[in-house]
Parts: structure tokens; sequence; C-alpha cells
């Protein structure tokens, strides 16, 4: 059995994590926190066609949600699962790889992966508010909910991609950090930070504000 990831190097090698949102949400995230795609549709007391719509397929656009007394959130597309049907893992199904992908929060484990996606065609025209949160913080107060992926997990724009589901992330505990170093090199060790459910308190842990918000 491979031995899991430390979380004192954890915090050493990725002291910094990074979430990236269009504008449009921000004032969203200052009421309520980073909550998972489920719990937004939850919070927005969507209808059965609508969950369906939001949570059972692939999304081909954003979603802008809004109700009476609530900011505005919003849903990002899921374009880039481009081949998804075909690279889902033998043990895994596309209900339950959707069903984990819209019940977390996502964190950028390091700036070059938040910079790729700053400068990816669909989001450069947006303004876009990021997140730089301290990785000790949230593990002390959210490491129960957190794991780790060595895989952009919502990317699967060609067919050569790694196959993905459900198990893709991992506890830190158990993730095998030195296997994935050694084998695909410190860029590829380590993609996203995720975090079961909702951060509430992530303004709380952010120790800078990058675009209109900043």
């Amino acid at each position: 059995m491979m031995a899991g990831m430390d979380v004192e190097e954890l915090i050493a090698r990725h002291p910094r994590v990074f979430h990236t949102m269009s504008a449009t949400a921000w004032p969203s995230v200052q009421r309520h926190g980073l909550l998972s795609t489920q719990r937004l549709i939850d919070l927005f007391g969507l209808d059965a066609a609508a969950r369906d719509r939001l949570l059972n397929a692939p999304r081909k656009e954003s979603t802008t949600l809004r109700a009476p007394g609530l900011p505005p959130a919003v849903i990002r597309d899921q374009k880039p699962m481009k081949f998804i049907a075909e690279k889902i893992d033998p043990g895994s199904s596309l209900t339950e790889y959707l069903t984990a992908i819209n019940s977390r929060v996502f964190f950028w484990a390091s700036a070059e992966r938040l910079d790729r996606l700053r400068q990816a065609k669909a989001y450069r025209s947006e303004d876009q508010v990021i997140l730089h949160v301290d990785t000790r913080m949230l593990v002390e107060r959210h490491g129960a909910g957190i794991e780790l992926c060595r895989l952009n997990s919502g990317a699967v724009t060609q067919k050569n991609h790694p196959p993905r589901g459900h198990r893709s992330w991992l506890p830190i505990a158990d993730y095998p950090y030195d296997d994935y170093r050694r084998r695909y090199g410190s860029d590829g060790a380590l993609v996203e930070v995720t975090v079961l459910d909702a951060v509430p308190d992530v303004l709380n842990l952010t120790t800078r504000i990058e675009g209109p918000a900043g």
C-alpha cells in the first residue's frame, strides 16, 4: 500500500490554494462563503427539472441563479467534460462522478494551474475574483472534508486524458503524493484541493483577493 501525504508536507509544498469565480458571484460568496453546486441549488430552492438539468448531466452553459432576498450565484458550465462518457473509471459511473463533482468546493493547488485557467478563452473576457487561501487555516478548519486530486477533474477535452470517477479524490492521509511526484513531476503530483459540501468561512481564511473585489 502506498504511503499517504503528511499534512505538514501539503502545507509546505502548497502554502496557498486558489479559488476563482465570476465577479457576478462575489456578493453571494461574501454572504454565504463557498458552496458546492449541490448546496447552491438547495439554497435557491430549484425545482426538480432545474435540479436534474444542473446536476445529472454535464452542463453546456453557465447558469446564474437568482431569487428574492439572495445575491446572485453562478454555476459554471462543464464544457471541458467533452469526452467524459468515454473516460469514466470501470469502478465508477457518470452519475457517481457528477455527484462527486457537484458536492464539493474546488481550489487550485498552484498559481500555475490558476494562471492556465485564467488565460483560457472562456474566461479571459469575464471579470474574475480570485481568492488566495491559507492552506494551514483551511486544513485546521476543514481538514476532515478535504480531498485531493491529481487531475483537473472536470477537464476531459481529449480522448487520451486519464480515466476518472467518484474515487478520483482522496483524503490527505491516503493521497500518494510521493508516488505521484515520481511519476508525474512536481506540477503533476497535485492539481486540486477540494472541500466537501462548503467552506462558509472562506473569507476568514483568505490572505489576498484579486479582481474587482480586491
